[in-house]
């Protein structure tokens, strides 16, 4: 079974968000003017008020641009993050709760498709699960010595006759 960036997902996850405070506002990431890589403006503009989750296609093409202009993915990364912020701190309809719920789903769903997973052959299923089915799965992974992602995959695939 091939290991996905399961960790680099969840780093970037945990840095992603924006600043938040319970005292504070929701704010993005402060950019001094004329410091803004033109990178992130391209993208902020081709975004505009479209939030690039609603048009996959955008955020593809985004990606690929990036990846064209030689940015590693740490750096593409970073790129669509800092130029998607401005689009959810516009979106006045969010509380700030929101808004950094919104960069992080973000973060989550730009990971795995910058890190790619080179072929077909795996697709990350993001599935939220109750604290006690995650205690359990870790658990039972712990007891197998391999890792929680490795059991749920295999916990799957036996679910489904070995397919």
């Amino acid at each position: 079974m091939k290991k996905t960036p399961f960790i680099a997902a969840a780093l970037a996850v945990a840095f992603a968000a924006p600043a938040f405070a319970a005292d504070r506002h929701f704010e993005c990431p402060a950019i001094k003017a004329g410091e803004e890589p033109a990178a992130v403006k391209d993208l902020r503009l081709s975004f505009g008020k479209e939030d690039p989750l609603n048009v996959p296609d955008a955020l593809n093409a985004a990606v690929d641009r990036l990846r064209k202009d030689g940015a590693n993915r740490t750096l593409v990364i970073d790129n669509l993050i800092s130029a998607y912020c401005p689009v959810v701190a516009a979106n006045s309809a969010l509380t700030d709760q929101q808004k950094v719920a919104r960069v992080q789903r973000f973060a989550t769903i730009v990971v795995p498709l910058v890190y790619g997973l080179e072929s077909a052959e795996e697709i990350i299923l993001n599935v939220p699960l109750p604290p006690a089915v995650i205690d359990a799965v870790n658990e039972k992974a712990r007891a197998v010595k391999i890792s929680p992602e490795e059991w749920a995959a295999g916990a799957v695939e036996r679910a489904l006759g070995g397919k």
